[in-house]
């Protein structure tokens, strides 16, 4: 698992990653950009009606334009109140496209990111599946793409939107009376030195949130799934305990995180509030010197306040644009890592195999663990029922991962047919072999689904007739909703061995040529045993199978017998079992 994690320039290292999400959303990014040029130019026109009134109306012999002298009597007050209400209508039909576009884009950006990160996750290799922690996953998934919408939409909007706003009122304020405007901005060196000190605070306080959130995500998801061990144990108010501990150091993190951002919110607050007392006392100065007229004072301070209004709220922005930011890099950092199993550029396509397998020199270690396999060099005909035996942790259910290719050996060849299965298409190599594990996964569909996922074209009568031979179509029909019945979470509606029966249907609705059997009867009580060991035997049929088990009994019915020990694969006869020697068994590893 290679994994490259990103560190400086986070905020542009994430946009470059994400943002051509964008690129689909081109023609209503412009829609989005016309309405928010409307609402700028209406906060510009805005204040303008005021100032006629204050120059013209309350104040008529300071100023009155040609304009406005042109206008009959009795009409000025009616025209003034019809241009205020005209402008808010407009401004309020551009603000509405605007924040509808906007929040269409968001949410269609979200979930591609999300699309796209799951994708990734679907291919990675199982050394990341087996490292990676569940809830911090889902945590990835769901709340930190969310903030991706914050990221990519929603503050870069705002930038743009409000620097555009400010570049124009700055400008007008400029002509209106060039040092008023000068002392407005004289305050941005201040703003500039606070935001820039605390966004990375904010940043760093996000990151130890969003990890402390992902721990309690895995809690939840961890206990939930194994309620019952937690109730059989009588350990509820200790897993309460436990997770009220999480809980509160994630909402530690959380108000840290938020101290920051209020913090910074004060500082901007008293920065602007100095600017804007300078610009009024020197601004009245010159409305009693006769510089400037009431109005312009107006406008001049309608802008101010439009001008700090961006600006105040650029505080929040930042904070969290910061947070964003810190969910952006953990995005990225699982689109950055890369399988430790990568399928080749020239992969080949193959027909259906025969069934031969042959490993030569093959060693082997997990990543974090000891070697499992050292040399192992075995072949097996195809139609071949293989038991495999071996102590726990002997590297028994290793000949299954390499085959399936989830990991790929340290040195030596796997290989099918006689092709190196490190030069086959994945997915034309793991369709044609067939799984049936210790403990059966189903998904919380219909049976029918459940059966159907072993080959997505399969009819109906294919799914019944796989049914009828892995001895489960009779408890089917007795469900609720037949084949239309949901399973619940992993199956938890039917039991073990019903559960393990519809995995063996669709094993054989896959029709692969290879199966491989991991401890397929485990945990299983006599009666499931044997209704199980009934619907395998019809599997194994014509297929070369490796019957990964510690239980003797089935060892002996198979065809062939090798055993794990000290990372070599070795045969042994039936009458190894019975020698006074004990060969040590246990679970599969």
């Amino acid at each position: 698992m290679k994994r490259r994690q990103v560190r400086l320039g986070g905020l542009m290292h994430v946009l470059r990653y994400l943002a051509p999400e964008l690129g689909p959303h081109r023609r209503t990014l412009a829609l989005t950009g016309v309405c928010m040029l409307g609402v700028t130019a209406m906060q510009l026109l805005a204040p303008w009606p005021l100032k006629v009134v204050f120059d013209n109306v309350l104040v008529p012999d300071v100023h009155s334009s040609t304009l406005v002298e042109q206008i009959p009597d009795g009409w000025l007050l009616p025209l003034v109140a019809a241009a205020i209400l005209v402008i808010a209508l407009v401004l309020g039909l551009f603000a509405y496209g605007q924040s509808y576009l906007a929040a269409s884009i968001g949410q269609k950006v979200v979930a591609s990111i999300r699309y796209r990160v799951y994708c990734h996750l679907q291919r990675l290799s199982q050394s990341f599946h087996e490292s990676a922690e569940t809830g911090d996953l889902l945590s990835r998934l769901t709340a930190d793409i969310r903030m991706m919408r914050e990221l990519l939409v929603n503050a870069l909007m705002f930038i743009v939107d409000r620097s555009v706003a400010i570049v124009a009122m700055l400008s007008i304020m400029l002509v209106m009376n060039w040092q008023l405007a000068l002392i407005g901005v004289a305050i941005v060196p201040l703003l500039a030195m606070a935001i820039t000190h605390y966004s990375g605070r904010i940043k760093a306080a996000t990151r130890r949130q969003r990890r402390r959130e992902s721990a309690v995500t895995q809690t939840l998801h961890e206990k939930l799934t194994a309620i019952r061990v937690v109730q059989a144990h009588a350990r509820e108010a200790y897993e309460e305990e436990r997770f009220s501990q999480q809980n509160s150091s994630s909402a530690n993190a959380a108000l840290a995180a938020t101290k920051l951002e209020a913090t910074l919110n004060r500082f901007v607050q008293v920065i602007l509030a100095v600017g804007t007392a300078g610009v009024v006392w020197f601004g009245a100065t010159l409305v009693q010197g006769g510089a400037l007229t009431p109005g312009e004072l107006l406008v001049f301070t309608t802008y101010l306040a439009a001008l700090y209004k961006p600006v105040r709220k650029l505080a929040s922005v930042t904070a969290r644009l910061a947070k964003a930011t810190a969910s952006g890099e953990r995005i990225v950092d699982v689109l950055e890592t890369r399988s430790d199993v990568v399928e080749a550029a020239d992969a080949m396509e193959v027909g259906r195999f025969r069934g031969d397998i042959r490993l030569d020199d093959v060693h082997f270690t997990y990543p974090g663990g000891g070697q499992v396999l050292r040399g192992a060099t075995v072949s097996i005909t195809a139609g071949t029922t293989v038991a495999l035996i071996g102590a726990s942790g002997a590297g028994k259910s290793t000949l299954g991962n390499l085959l399936f290719r989830f990991y790929d050996p340290d040195r030596g060849v796997v290989r099918i047919d006689g092709l190196d299965v490190r030069s086959l298409q994945l997915q034309a190599l793991r369709s044609q072999i067939s799984v049936i594990l210790q403990e059966p996964l189903l998904f919380n569909v219909s049976v029918r689904e459940n059966i159907a996922y072993g080959r997505l074209d399969a009819t109906e009568d294919e799914i019944m007739a796989a049914a009828r031979a892995a001895n489960a179509h009779e408890f089917i029909t007795d469900l609720p909703a037949g084949y239309d019945s949901v399973v619940g979470e992993r199956g938890g509606a039917l039991s073990g061995g019903q559960r393990q029966r519809i995995c063996i249907a669709r094993a054989l609705v896959q029709d692969a040529a290879l199966a491989i059997l991991d401890e397929p009867t485990t945990g299983l009580d006599n009666v499931a045993r044997a209704e199980v060991e009934r619907s395998l035997k019809v599997l194994m049929r014509g297929r070369t199978c490796i019957y990964i088990t510690h239980d003797l009994n089935q060892a002996v019915n198979a065809d062939r017998i090798l055993e794990v020990r000290n990372g070599v694969l070795r045969d042994i006869g039936p009458e190894a079992l019975s020698a006074p020697r004990p060969i040590p068994l246990g679970l599969a590893t």
